[in-house]
C-alpha cells in the first residue's frame, strides 16, 4: 500500500492529510501533560498561547550559526 502510494498508484492510507493533523494533536497532548494543564494553541502561530513557558517544548532553540530558517 504504502510503496503503490510512493509511485503514484493509490493514496496511501496514511497519507499527510491524516497523519499530520492527527500527530499534531498527539504530540500537543504531550506538552499539555508536561505543563501539568490544558493548553490553547495557536496552530497559525504554532504557539501556545496561554502559556509561554510550554513553547520551549514546541521548537528547539539552536546555537548561534546552526538556525534552521523559519
Amino acid at each position: 500500500e504504502w510503496l503503490a502510494a510512493c509511485k503514484g498508484e493509490a493514496k496511501a492510507l496514511s497519507h499527510f492529510d491524516y497523519a499530520g493533523p492527527m500527530t499534531e494533536a498527539v504530540l500537543l497532548g504531550n506538552v499539555a501533560l508536561r505543563a501539568g494543564h490544558a493548553i490553547d494553541w495557536d496552530a497559525h502561530g504554532m504557539r501556545v498561547t496561554n502559556d509561554p513557558h510550554a513553547n520551549q517544548w514546541i521548537r528547539k532553540a539552536y546555537r548561534k550559526g546552526w538556525e534552521l530558517p523559519m
